[in-house]
């Protein structure tokens, strides 16, 4: 027997606490609140970021969210260029890119499993163009190209290209390495899904020679206790491994139950994934039984048959299914 309960399972966050080993730092950073960030802090967490990502520190740039990055990304570059995107994409992707001046080519992924056909677009790239790509893609939960695909992008001197890896830790795919040969790539990562520092917000681009020359002296501010909370989560890395292999094991259970239920369910490399019902307001009908998912129609373009499910708890998990039961009459 399952007790009422409110779930969230709608922003792709990690559905429990880090460790008492990143708290415990936290909340004693909040004693020196008064003070800004010392850069020493800084320092070291670039180190780390270094180090986890076997990148070189000059190719590492901080911020206080991925989301900033990004914005800020398409606005440095999108000047005097036309803009590629995937359609569907990460909605703050489609928003920044709209809002610039430059012309805007959406790329369509193919159903039924939201592929990417690099050849619809790479023969016409013939002036210089901004490529902004989520891999894995949110919110289909697809990886959207190959390594070989990506170079073949890279090879076109117009390109700059900047890869969203929000979900690296779940898909195992980056294309990071790439930086050291291809000066007009750029790779954005954030904390916040498989280190669970949502609330924190600190981001990180991974930039090739020309994308960090655009960057030099930006300065952005870092909050002391999101760099301590990023310092202590790159120093306890074994709870980030464990919670990927948590969540790996509970998508393949729960999108296999969903299956069941002649519902249709889509391959993911993240800690979500995409479903599509015949029901149009099924996102609705889950909030009003305290399960809260992405209505993928209000950000993304698709239909409102489709929502996206972030992977919870075991016990919230279960009670996503035994309401999704409800309501299908299963």
């Amino acid at each position: 027997m399952i007790d009422k309960m409110k779930i969230k399972l709608d922003n792709n966050e990690m559905p429990k606490p880090p460790p008492i080993e990143v708290l415990k730092p936290v909340k004693k950073s909040l004693d020196e609140i008064n003070r800004y960030t010392p850069q020493i802090k800084v320092n070291k967490l670039v180190k780390l970021i270094s180090e986890y990502s076997k990148a070189p520190e000059n190719s590492i740039i901080l911020s206080s969210g991925s989301d900033i990055l990004i914005k800020e990304f398409i606005f440095l570059f999108s000047r005097e260029r036309e803009i590629i995107i995937p359609d569907p994409t990460f909605f703050l992707i489609s928003n920044a890119a709209q809002k610039t001046s430059s012309p805007l080519l959406k790329i369509r992924l193919r159903e039924p499993e939201f592929n990417l056909s690099i050849d619809s677009f790479i023969d016409e790239i013939n002036k210089p163009t901004l490529i902004v790509f989520d891999n894995p893609n949110n919110p289909t939960g697809s990886l959207l190209f190959n390594q070989k695909d990506v170079e073949m992008i890279l090879e076109n001197e117009n390109v700059i290209l900047l890869i969203d890896e929000a979900y690296f830790e779940f898909s195992k795919i980056s294309f990071a390495n790439l930086i050291k040969d291809y000066p007009n790539l750029a790779v954005s990562r954030t904390l916040s899904k498989s280190f669970g520092l949502a609330g924190s917000g600190i981001g990180y681009l991974i930039a090739g020679e020309i994308i960090q020359k655009r960057f030099e002296g930006l300065d952005i501010m870092l909050p002391s206790p999101s760099v301590i909370a990023a310092i202590h989560a790159l120093d306890n890395i074994d709870y980030m491994i464990k919670y990927i292999e948590e969540i790996d094991q509970e998508k393949k259970r729960i999108m296999s139950l969903v299956s069941d239920m002649d519902l249709r369910v889509y391959p993911s490399y993240t800690n979500f994934f995409l479903m599509k019902s015949k029901m149009h307001d099924l996102a609705r009908t889950l909030a009003e039984h305290d399960v809260l998912v992405s209505d993928v129609s209000n950000h993304y373009s698709l239909s409102s048959e489709y929502i996206r499910v972030t992977i919870g708890t075991n016990k919230e998990n279960d009670y996503f299914m035994k309401s999704l039961r409800k309501i299908m009459g299963v």
